[in-house]
This record gives C-alpha cells, sequence and structure tokens, in this order.
C-alpha cells in the first residue's frame, strides 16, 4: 500500500487516498470489511471480486463502491498482478460535512438500509458515466499529490460529486424528515466512537451523546449501519491493528493493548472473524 494523501479532522482519519498492488492468485479467501465508505479503481489487472452481491469479473477500467460492514476479497489475479486506486471516506466525514449532508438526497445510499443491485459501478452506469467517475477520481489524485492552494476543498467537492453521481446510479430515494433525524443522530454516536474506540466503551457512554435510548439507538444503528454498534467498534479496533501490524514490530499484545483490547484471545478471536486470518499470519504475509 502507498499512501498517496490522507485528511484528518480534529485528529480523526477522514479521507485516504492511496494504490495497492497484489501479485497473482488464486481462490483467496481473506474476505474483509472496513467501517468506511471504499471507492476502488482497477488501473491494471485481471481477476475476480467476491461480495455479497455475488462475483464480479475485474479489469482496468471497474470501479467499485462498498458501504461500512460489506464484506469483500479479491479471490482471483491473473497473471501480471493487480493495481488499484483506493478511496477511503470515513463516515465521520459525513458529520464534518453534516449541514450539506443531510440535506442531500445522496446520503441515503451510503446507509445499509438501501439496497444495492450490484457493487460494481459499471454494472448500473453508461459508459459515459463511468469515465466521468474516474476522471473525477483522477482529479482528487491529482489535488492530492499537487496540494495546491484549497486543494481540499476542490477534494470534497469531487467526493460529494461521486456521491451524488452514485445516488443517480441507483436511484436513490429521499430521506424523510424521520430518517434525517435519525442519520444525523446516528453520525453524531459515530464520531463519539471514532474518537474513543481505543477506550473502554460502553452503549451508556455512546447514547449519552445523542439523547436516544438504548434499545431504540441499537435498532437505528443497525438499521442503517448493517452492524451492530459492537461490531462497528470492532472493526475499527482491526482497522487500526492492521495498519500497526504492517507499520510497527510492536508485539500482538502490545498491539491488541494499543487497539482497545482488554487481551490477545479476544483480540486474536475478532482478528479472525473479521479477516479470515489471525495476526501472525497477516503479519508474514
Amino acid at each position: 500500500m502507498e499512501i498517496i494523501n490522507e485528511v484528518k479532522f480534529n485528529g480523526i482519519d477522514a479521507i485516504r487516498l492511496f494504490t495497492s498492488s497484489a501479485l497473482p492468485r488464486k481462490n483467496n479467501i481473506r474476505i474483509h470489511y472496513h467501517t468506511l465508505i471504499e471507492i476502488s479503481l482497477v488501473l491494471r489487472g485481471k481477476g475476480s471480486y467476491k461480495t455479497k452481491n455475488g462475483v464480479y469479473p475485474i479489469k482496468e477500467g471497474d470501479i467499485f463502491f462498498f458501504r461500512p460492514n460489506e464484506a469483500h476479497c479479491i479471490t482471483d489475479i491473473e497473471s501480471g498482478g493487480m493495481e488499484l486506486l483506493n478511496l477511503h471516506v470515513a463516515p465521520y466525514y459525513v458529520y464534518t460535512n453534516l449541514q450539506n449532508a443531510t440535506s442531500s438526497n445522496y446520503i441515503k445510499i451510503l446507509t445499509m438500509s438501501f439496497p444495492l443491485t450490484s457493487n460494481k459501478i459499471n454494472n448500473v452506469l453508461s459508459k459515459e458515466q463511468v469515465e466521468e467517475i474516474i476522471n473525477l477520481i483522477l482529479k482528487i489524485k491529482q489535488e492530492f499529490e499537487q496540494e495546491n492552494s484549497d486543494y481540499l476543498t476542490c477534494v470534497c467537492s469531487y467526493l460529494t460529486a461521486l456521491f451524488i453521481l452514485f445516488s443517480r446510479a441507483y436511484n436513490g430515494v429521499e430521506f424523510t424528515k424521520s430518517e434525517r433525524k435519525n442519520y444525523q443522530k446516528l453520525l453524531q454516536a459515530i464520531n463519539y466512537v471514532d474518537t474513543h474506540y481505543k477506550e473502554d466503551l460502553t452503549l451508556d457512554s455512546i447514547v449519552k451523546n445523542v439523547a436516544y435510548s438504548r434499545c431504540y439507538f441499537s435498532s437505528v444503528f443497525k438499521k442503517y449501519m448493517g452492524m451492530s454498534i459492537w461490531d462497528y467498534i470492532s472493526i475499527k479496533r482491526i482497522e487500526q491493528a492492521l495498519t500497526l501490524i504492517k507499520t510497527t514490530d510492536k508485539n500482538m499484545l502490545e498491539i491488541a493493548l494499543e487497539c482497545g483490547f482488554n487481551n490477545t484471545v479476544n483480540f486474536n478471536k475478532l482478528f479472525k472473524k473479521y479477516t479470515n486470518v489471525t495476526p501472525n499470519f497477516f503479519r508474514k504475509q
């Protein structure tokens, strides 16, 4: 992975653009999840992508779109390997742009309550629209690389345009008034979790920030995010662990404690659940 640029808001990771490459492989089963929104552009190579919506053939110019907690895995890569340009956007980014986001219809496609017909954008947009999206992604890359004046404003504008195009592709419908309120509360809770996930979180401490009952908040979170609040916290912690395993020489106990786990037993169990491999196996890859 080669990071092109990343943006933090109030100390929290919000937007990251990076390239990733992989060698040829077959029948890879390391399915993984994110707490992030992911947009991937295939720059080079051919293979197969497995998601809950099916198995998609991959080729240069294909675009994939995943919401938080949507399992996905590139299972096969043909000879010559593969290179991708990946854009990760944290739900917290939406929170920081709350007034604009919750007054717009595109935000609905970012919730798991909205069914996607395909994770492969090329399947739901015309060739011209796909080219427009590729152009926007490459403009984001250019702004991040050059960092000219107001480059972040340009990046955010291009990102909004991307989400709007996705919304149109999936024939997004408007939020109701109650849905907007729920989503606003949800993003406030995500902001709190993203800031405190390394701590010993409780449901009471989370719902205190949104003024919802424990039961109602849990149901709303599950509906919009497609996972429980505890799944979200666990995946957030595993994401941090993945980075530490690959970028530091810390042992697994140190990494587990730094990411909010109480011990390596629970850490190893959840790591295997969300990545399909053990922490030690991941470090050796």
